[in-house]
Parts: C-alpha cells; sequence; structure tokens
C-alpha cells in the first residue's frame, strides 16, 4: 500500500479519492433539481464502474442521475491528481443539475478559497496542497460535514447563500453543467502546478487474453478498499456489502482467499493484504472463521480450505519463501484444527458443522450454520443430510470439503518440503495419501460413475453438484473415472452441461429450477474448480471448452460492466433476480480462467 497515492478508499463513497497520509478527501455529490435528488455516488444503480488498468493511474466511470449522465475520468500520479467530467446527456437544464467537489482537511491542514483565481490551497503542519480548475466554481461554501451540505440542499435548494465561504475544514466547490459541462480540476502536493500532466492511457484491449486480465484488475481494483476498523486495506467482496450489511468491512473467508490469489496476477503485495486480513481473525483453536465482520463474528465455522493453494500459487510466481515461512503454521494449524473437529464418525472423512464451544455468532448450533460452512449454504446437496444437534455435524461426508483438504494437504506438504521441515512433510504426505484413496473408496458410486456425497448411514445423497468433480484437482480417481464423469455428466445437457458452464446443481433436479443462490444458479468457483481439475487430469479440451463457456458468460455481463456473484443458468443473466450481487469479486474468476487459458 502506498499512503501517498490518491485511491478510492471509501467503500461506501466509491468515487471518493482519499489520500491515507493526509487524511485528505475529494467527494463528488450531484444535486438534480428536478428531482431535488442529492447524491453521494454509493454503490448503486446511479454509477457504472469503468476501467481501472494495471499501474493505477487511470479511473474511469459513469454516473446517472435524475436522467443526467456524465462520464467521469481520474488521473492519479503519486500525490497529484487530474479530475475530469463530460456532460453525455443532459436529464434537465443544465443550469439545475450541480456538481459538487467537497474538499475536506483535517484538523491541521484547513482550506483557503482565492475568489479572484479560483485556486483553492491548503498548508498544514507537515503538508500542503493547492487545486486549481479549468473553470471558477459558482459558489464556494464551508460546511461541518457532508451532512450539513446535503441537509443544505434539502432544505434550502440551490439559490441559498448564506453558506458561502473563502475558509474552512470543509469546502463545496459548486459547479452547474450550464457553465461546466466538462471540466477539468487539478490537484497538487505542494504548490507545483506543472508536476502533473495529462497522458495518454492504453487503448481498450483487443485480444481475450488482454481483456480478460484488464477485466479481472477492474473488479479488483474498484473493490480494493480501507478498513476503517481494523486500519488496514483489503479487497472487498463488494462495495455493495461493506458498511450496511457488515458494520464497516467483512472478511467471509474463501471470498478473500480468491481475491488475494487474484491480485497475483498483478500485485503480490495487496495478495499479501488480503490474506493478512484472514490470518488476523484465525482462533486460538486454530481455525480461519468461515466470516468476521463489524457486527459480527462466525469463530464456530470455518469453509473449506484453500489457502494453501493460494500461497503455493504466490510462492510459484514469486519465488519468495518468506510467504511460505509467514503462512506456513497458520496454515497447518486450519487444516489440523479441521481433522479434529470435522471428521465424521469412524469414516476416515470430514464434513460440515458447527462448533458449539466455539463464539456467539449468528445460526451458531444450527443446521444452517454447519451449511454455511461449505459455502453453499442453500444447496439442496444439504436437504436431506440429517444433522446432529449434540455434535453440531451434517452427517454427510462432502466431496467438496473432502478434496480441498486433500488438495490442502498436499500444498502444505510442497510448502514444508520447500522450508525443509521434512519431517511435518512426510506426515502430512502420509495423512493426504490414506485420505485421498478413502475418498476413492467410500464416495465414488459406482451405480452412478460419479462422486457424491455419502451419509453416515451409507448411503449416497442423490443431489449432485459440481463439487462432484472436485476431486480430479486434488488428483483423486483414476482417469477411466474421470472419464466417465466428462462423458456422462459434463458433458449431458440434462445435467451440468450447457451455454455458460455448470449450475450449482444437474439440471434435472427439481431444486434446479428454485434458480435460489446454490440452487441452480451458476458460480465462478465452481467452474474455476472444475477447470482446474480438468486440467491436471489431462482433459485439456475440456478444460479449455469451460474457460471458452466461463468466458461467454462473464463478456455478456461484463459489456453492461457488471461482474456477478452469480448467474442465471438458462440465460446468463446476473440481475435477473433479487438474490445476487452485481460487482462482485469472485465473479472474476471466470476471467482468469480465460485469461490462464488463452
Amino acid at each position: 500500500m502506498n499512503p501517498n497515492r490518491w485511491w478510492t478508499w471509501n467503500s461506501e463513497r466509491s468515487v471518493e479519492l482519499i489520500h491515507l497520509e493526509s487524511g485528505l478527501q475529494i467527494t463528488p455529490v450531484l444535486y438534480a433539481a428536478s428531482k431535488e435528488r442529492i447524491s453521494l455516488l454509493n454503490p448503486g444503480p446511479e454509477i457504472t464502474f469503468g476501467r481501472r488498468p494495471v499501474g493505477d493511474e487511470l479511473i474511469e466511470f459513469t454516473t446517472e442521475v435524475a436522467g443526467t449522465i456524465l462520464e467521469w475520468q481520474y488521473t492519479l500520479q503519486n500525490g497529484n491528481f487530474i479530475l475530469k467530467w463530460q456532460v453525455l446527456h443532459h436529464g434537465e437544464w443544465g443550469l439545475r443539475f450541480w456538481v459538487n467537489l467537497c474538499l475536506t482537511g483535517t484538523k491541521d491542514l484547513n482550506f483557503v478559497y482565492d475568489r479572484k483565481t479560483g485556486r483553492v490551497s491548503g498548508t498544514g503542519k507537515d503538508q500542503s496542497i493547492l487545486f486549481t480548475s479549468e473553470k471558477k466554481p459558482l459558489l464556494v461554501t464551508q460546511h461541518l460535514d457532508l451532512e450539513e451540505l446535503t441537509k443544505e440542499y434539502h432544505d434550502h435548494g440551490y439559490f441559498y447563500l448564506a453558506s458561502r465561504a473563502e475558509c474552512g475544514e470543509f469546502l463545496a466547490l459548486r459547479f452547474n453543467l450550464e457553465e461546466a459541462p466538462s471540466m477539468t480540476f487539478r490537484g497538487f502536493m505542494g504548490d507545483d502546478e506543472n508536476k502533473l500532466f495529462f497522458k495518454d492511457f492504453p487503448n481498450i484491449p483487443t485480444e481475450p487474453r488482454e481483456k480478460a486480465l484488464e477485466a479481472m484488475h477492474d473488479v479488483l481494483a474498484w473493490n480494493h478498499v480501507w478498513d476503517e476498523v481494523n486500519r488496514r486495506p483489503y479487497t472487498a467482496l463488494s462495495r455493495f456489502w461493506n458498511k450496511k450489511k457488515f458494520g464497516g468491512f467483512g472478511i467471509w473467508l474463501n471470498d478473500i482467499l480468491y481475491n488475494a490469489w487474484m491480485w497475483g496476477f498483478f500485485d503480490v503485495e495487496r495478495s499479501l493484504e488480503n490474506l493478512d486480513a484472514v490470518f488476523a481473525h484465525q482462533t486460538e483453536a486454530g481455525n480461519f472463521p468461515c466470516l468476521v465482520t463489524g457486527n459480527d463474528a462466525w469463530l464456530d465455522r470455518t469453509q473449506p480450505p484453500i489457502a494453501a493453494f493460494v500461497v503455493w500459487s504466490l510462492y510459484e510466481k514469486t519465488g519468495r519463501k518468506d510467504i511460505l515461512e509467514r503462512y506456513a503454521a497458520g496454515l497447518r494449524k486450519n487444516l489440523e484444527w479441521l481433522w479434529a473437529n470435522r471428521q465424521m464418525g469412524e469414516t476416515g472423512l470430514l464434513c460440515f458443522g458447527t462448533s458449539l464451544e466455539e463464539g456467539d455468532g449468528l445460526y451458531k448450533g444450527t443446521k444452517l450454520a454447519a451449511k454455511d460452512e461449505s459455502t453453499m449454504d442453500n444447496s439442496p446437496l444439504h436437504d436431506s443430510v440429517p444433522f446432529d444437534e449434540m455434535t453440531g455435524l451434517l452427517l454427510a461426508a462432502d466431496v467438496g470439503i473432502n478434496s480441498m483438504a486433500a488438495l490442502d494437504g498436499e500444498m502444505l506438504e510442497r510448502i514444508f518440503n520447500e522450508l525443509g521441515e521434512l519431517d511435518i512433510a512426510q506426515q502430512l504426505s502420509d495423512r493426504t495419501s490414506i485420505h485421498k484413496q478413502r475418498i476413492v473408496d467410500w464416495l465414488w458410486d459406482e451405480s452412478r460413475g460419479i462422486f457424491a456425497n455419502r451419509m453416515i448411514n451409507g448411503d449416497f445423497v442423490s443431489t449432485l453438484a459440481p463439487t462432484s468433480f472436485f476431486p480430479m484437482a486434488a488428483g483423486i480417481g483414476s482417469i477411466a473415472q474421470s472419464q466417465n464423469m466428462i462423458n456422462r455428466y459434463l458433458n449431458d445437457n440434462q445435467k451440468f452441461g450447457g451455454e455458460f458452464g455448470l449450475p450449482s446443481v444437474t439440471r434435472d433436479n427439481p431444486a434446479y429450477t428454485d434458480n435460489v443462490y446454490w440452487r441452480g444458479r451458476i458460480w465462478a468457483p465452481l467452474n474455476f474448480w472444475v477447470w482446474q481439475g480438468l486440467r491436471r487430469q489431462g482433459f485439456s479440451k475440456e478444460a479449455a471448452e469451460l474457460a471458452e463457456q466461463s468466458w461467454k458468460l462473464f463478456e455478456k455481463n461484463w459489456n453492461q460492466r457488471l461482474c456477478g456473484e452469480n448467474f442465471n443458468a438458462e440465460t446468463g443473466e446476473v440481475l435477473d433476480q433479487p438474490d445476487t450481487d452485481g460487482f462482485y469479486s469472485w465473479g472474476a474468476l471466470l476471467a482468469a480462467i480465460r485469461a490462464i487459458e488463452n
């Protein structure tokens, strides 16, 4: 993290620029007199997130408030910036639509407006700043904060002059679109306005791999925010969830780990910031909590272990042993917790659960809590599975968690071998080998020719999900078994075949038509792990086809600047129903698949 860089750190106000080192903020606020609409441009339908290419020097977005459409561009260079807007469409007379650039200072730095030159300057104990604009603001007002500004607009409209001022800790520079249908506004840390010039940025990529990489970066960069509660940067699941839903921050375990993995394509330090956010909440007992927010902590449950995969991937990209040293002990502790707390009877296999002695999180001790641990919380996989209230276990050995735990053990073996901890590596290897064989022996359903969840009484769960293919990602099962699953299930349009990849349950399952969350919709992490398995087992043709399907699904929505939390399995749409998010980080895994496969 570079604290001397302007960035959109605020998870609630998506396009507010913040300079972390000094605490200065630049907040656009729009006012449409026709609707008496005041917008702080929070995440929602009034803002479309645009490009944020690698290098972090360009931010583009579009706003639509009361029918007026503005195109925006920020150019960032170290401690300086250029902010531009341009009207694309007037929803009302421009004189009645106001753009306010709100400057928030600090106790040590107040702003002074020079009416003659139109410049704003600020000098503090250790910092100075200068703002210039292509045209002078029509009005400059002083307020306590954004709330007081918005109240003034609400109470008095735009003709009110009583708050006019030339200095203050919070100034609103007011422009209307009659005088300023386009604008260039510059900010300089210091007083040298020649330090920042316009520059040309790369054109929008046209090749599939470059398009996929830029899309990934756009999604990650827009969701990369500052956690005010814990005083750290991390990449949120989605800006739409942070403040209202999560109380300021939200570490949903595997979501943040996928963000860490994807940042490895661009900026390893941001990968580590996300890993650190996960490890910071590891419990004394050893597990990574399923969820920690400003409101709650689900310490009683975790999620399928993928952190060792992420750490090893970063090591392969960088060769940095310090990354392995930083996380190895915590990774091992998490896996040991899983084996100590989630074994199902004498099967030698793992199931999902909720630890009754840990924490006091919402749903603790219920079947819902145990289902949460799967990440696939309302999946029909769990419908028929009994829940033991005395142990907190969901009594079915799950193919997904067992495959991920086997892969986790394999990755940990590599990590400890690389660190020279050969005894630990051998212990991990021995257990992983036994575990993999147990998966083959107990979870392969010969009658159906597929890996399937199996209840403690020995009955296979009838419902099938893409997790049935996860053993391939851990190198489990024979090539013949994998080929059988591909022929009978992956390529069958009544099962998991289809235009966009794998739905979260077979298409012939009654729950498929529910089209609610994990009951029928397509999810990027499921495509991701099935694709990983196809590649590992040597099915390169099938892997390439799944990558192409995934990219087709992603691109269909990305043309509207949507990156779905999940997708309609028939139409590929994101926002066809309310139980989804339109700009969710892990949706970019679909682009990652395409970038690697190309």
